[in-house]
């Protein structure tokens, strides 16, 4: 471990968020407690480029006491640390990671001790270790070896990775295991982590935050949610409440390989509507997002800090999601669950196809969909009548869209 690196102690946690602010363009005055700041555009020369555009926005990281911009980095295909720096340039102070996102963790070990002491960087442990017998060694062992990988002495949050998941094939009893608390708050009070949290895009979504928002002192929540998804008011109400950190992901739906472009004039873009969407909502501190390229960094803060919709992107956003709307399976919907007498985890099946197609994560999805049990797999619709799309709410042509799945994620 590297001596500048085990200074970055917990004393200095407040500390690194003036840093960051400093970095960026903030004075002191953004960390006493402003919600939000502007960062001034800087004057246009005759004849000059267009200025890069900036994070205009921070905003406070639940009770952490970090003020976080608005928008965050995330790249599970991530090759070295160039496009971090660069978001980082563009006011971005938070990033999001996983042990499951390849070397992810790696690759962000590998930045130089100043630049990582202005990051806030979630990350979160690999979905199988919870279960309802998982044991406090088991999780300690995991977050030692995450800090191991990033190379800190300190992990900022460590999070639950995917709860809120189809119960006929992960057991919903895990999040009531006292060793995750236990361990958690041990490793806080250890130094090894400072806070911790959860994520979920499943089916019980909803259930599985509101059970941990009311029984347990976790620190950050990571919902998927966009303008397509339902249901998420109350339990993220309750969590700002507690001053329990919220960030949202899985926010552009599925706004990536969709023709998009005739709902978008004057050089914007509908997934900058999405993103002006999401940042409107009340309770969200940030929204963690992939972001593979300069430019689709540019892209996406240039939403920053500008949550009011015009007209355009209101018609924009509506246009869209009518394109969306039969072929979309919203992150905590579960209306189909029940139906499926195969017990195929649904949701989940189309969220590996969604990260074959539309992501380009084709072996990450492969390897997902090869976990199942085949008598669980999709390769069961194809003797099925589908009683499950009499029940989606949303009347997606569920038993076609598993059939391809099936067809796509299979060696």
């Amino acid at each position: 471990m590297k001596k500048n690196d085990k200074e970055l102690s917990r004393r200095s946690f407040i500390g690194r968020t003036i840093a960051s602010l400093a970095g960026v363009g903030l004075g002191l005055s953004a960390a006493k407690g402003l919600r939000a700041q502007e960062t001034a555009a800087p004057s246009a020369q005759p004849g000059a480029p267009a200025a890069k555009p900036a994070i205009r926005e921070y905003r406070d990281l639940g009770r952490t006491g970090w003020k976080t911009s608005d928008l965050g980095f995330g790249n599970a295909m991530i090759q070295d640390t160039s496009l971090v720096e660069y978001a980082m340039e563009r006011g971005i102070n938070y990033i999001d990671t996983a042990r499951q996102y390849y070397e992810m963790e790696v690759v962000l070990g590998k930045l130089d001790p100043a630049k990582r002491a202005k990051l806030f960087i979630a990350t979160k442990l690999l979905p199988e270790l919870f279960t309802a017998k998982t044991t406090a060694a088991e999780i300690t062992t995991a977050i030692e070896e995450s800090l191991k990988r990033l190379n800190t002495s300190c992990l900022d949050c460590v999070e639950i990775h995917s709860i809120g998941e189809d119960p006929k094939l992960s057991d919903p009893a895990k999040i009531k295991n006292p060793a995750i608390v236990e361990a958690f708050e041990k490793a806080k009070k250890d130094g090894k982590i400072r806070f911790w949290g959860a994520t979920s895009h499943g089916p019980r979504m909803v259930e599985d935050f509101d059970w941990l928002v009311d029984n347990t002192p976790i620190d950050m929540i990571q919902p998927g949610m966009n303008f397509m998804t339902k249901g998420l008011g109350p339990v993220l109400a309750k969590a700002k409440a507690k001053g329990i950190a919220v960030v949202a992901m899985k926010s552009l739906a599925e706004a990536r390989k969709i023709n998009y472009k005739p709902f978008m004039k004057n050089g914007a873009t509908v997934r900058q509507a999405v993103i002006k969407w999401t940042l409107a909502q009340p309770n969200i501190d940030c929204i963690a997002m992939t972001m593979r390229s300069v430019e689709m960094i540019d892209e996406y803060i240039a939403a920053s800090g500008r949550p009011e919709l015009t007209p355009e992107e209101e018609k924009a956003l509506k246009g869209y999601g009518a394109l969306l709307d039969r072929d979309y399976c919203r992150p905590g919907c579960s209306g189909c669950l029940a139906a499926c007498p195969n017990g195929v985890p649904i949701a989940d099946i189309l969220r590996y196809r969604l990260y074959f197609g539309s992501y380009g994560e084709e072996k990450h999805a492969m390897s997902l969909y090869r976990k199942l049990p085949r008598e669980r797999s999709a390769e069961r619709c194809a003797s099925c009548e589908g009683p499950c799309e009499a029940t989606c709410p949303h009347n997606l042509a569920i038993r076609s869209k598993l059939l391809a799945a099936h067809g796509e994620l299979t060696v």
